[in-house]
């Protein structure tokens, strides 16, 4: 059974999400469709769930390479197909010394399906669909030689997933200060210089931003600092961390600036007629006053890499906020709730190595000299 993933819109809502259907009787893949109509009223983001729906049609084209059942596979298929998904679908064995090299897809990506598929056996192990116990063991660790099946211990297990790839650690890279301005400078409109300015002093998400409201925005000339707030959006955008408050800790005035020159000159009145107290909208066309969508925010990033030759996109700005704060010496935990990480480990996980191995003054030395 062939399936393909399709975009659909709520006619009550106007929200836009997705659907698996079977390629061959064109009805919904009702095991996929359940688990990601249950992602929806989590309340997970709309990307998230979209990695999923086409992680899973991966999963579905395996089941039907290898002729099993979805409800009839256990940890040992799991496994087989993690090596074929990694090798591209080409081949499903090779010696693991040789795994990295020939593979065809990184181990995000492939931890990304891991993630899909076993939630999906989860969400339907609650729902009394299948058997638990053929995709859970207890564990500890991946043992000596690794691999994909951890062992079992017998002292203190605990439940985990079963079948994950490492992830290279790899610094994501930040922007400097010179390429910041640029970028800035090179948008055409106040309401993109300001987007630009709150990505870099901020640490938004590029959900976080499109999702701001007027409301959220009330006290930014007053007190310096904005809402993040978790809520459904017409244009789809979602607060992915911790509601909270975020402080502007540096260029506070220029935002402010931006902020008054946005709302008196540009904000149009078409959005104020729509009533949906969004902050960012279109300024132009047939969507003039619709809130804006995240495909006019990265077509704004291609247009400024065409003017001033600078690669950058909303997540890297993230970065760059973490890393200037680490480098000015906030602790770990102020960094943490800035970004609206549940964890300190993720936190750490992503910025902390870059002190360990090299430290962050050196790393900002070489990017400059560049």
């Amino acid at each position: 059974m062939s399936a393909t993933v399709e975009t659909a819109i709520d006619p009550t809502t106007g929200e836009r999400f997705h659907c698996v259907f079977d390629t061959k009787t064109c009805l919904p893949v009702e095991p996929i469709q359940r688990f990601l109509n249950y992602c929806r009223k989590r309340g997970l983001a709309a990307n998230t769930v979209e990695t999923y729906a086409y992680r899973l049609v991966d999963y579905w084209r395996w089941l039907e390479y290898k002729g099993l059942s979805w409800d009839a596979v256990g940890l040992e298929e799991l496994a087989d197909f993690v090596n074929w998904y990694l090798l591209g679908g080409d081949v499903e064995v090779i010696d693991e010394s040789f795994r990295e090299c020939v593979s065809k897809r990184s181990p995000k990506t492939v931890n990304q399906a891991v993630t899909a598929v076993q939630g999906l056996y989860e969400f339907h192990a609650l729902e009394g669909r299948i058997d638990q116990k053929r995709f859970t063991k207890l564990a500890h660790g991946w043992g000596k030689r690794g691999g994909f099946l951890r062992g079992i211990v017998k002292s203190g297990p605990e439940r985990r997933k079963q079948i994950k790839l490492k992830e290279p650690k790899v610094f994501p890279g930040c922007l400097s200060d010179a390429e910041v301005a640029r970028l800035v400078e090179a948008c055409l409109r106040y309401r993109d210089k300001l987007m630009v300015m709150l990505l870099r002093e901020t640490g938004l998400r590029r959900g976080e931003l499109l999702g701001l409201h007027l409301v959220d925005v009330q006290e930014v000339d007053v007190t310096g600092r904005l809402r993040v707030v978790r809520r459904h959006n017409p244009n789809g955008a979602w607060a992915k961390g911790a509601e909270r408050v975020v402080p502007i800790l540096h260029n506070r005035r220029a935002v402010q600036e931006m902020l008054r020159l946005y709302l008196l000159e540009e904000y149009p009145p078409e959005a104020e007629r729509l009533g949906h107290g969004m902050l960012f909208v279109s300024l132009e066309g047939e969507q003039r006053g619709q809130p804006l969508s995240l495909v006019r925010l990265n077509k704004l990033f291609e247009e400024l890499h065409r003017r001033t030759g600078i690669q950058a996109h909303p997540h890297l700005f993230r970065h760059t906020f973490a890393t200037r704060l680490l480098q000015m010496g906030y602790p770990d935990q102020y960094v943490q709730q800035l970004l609206g990480h549940r964890s300190i480990s993720t936190t750490k996980d992503i910025y902390s190595h870059v002190l360990d191995e090299m430290g962050l003054e050196s790393f900002m030395d070489e990017e400059e000299e560049q």
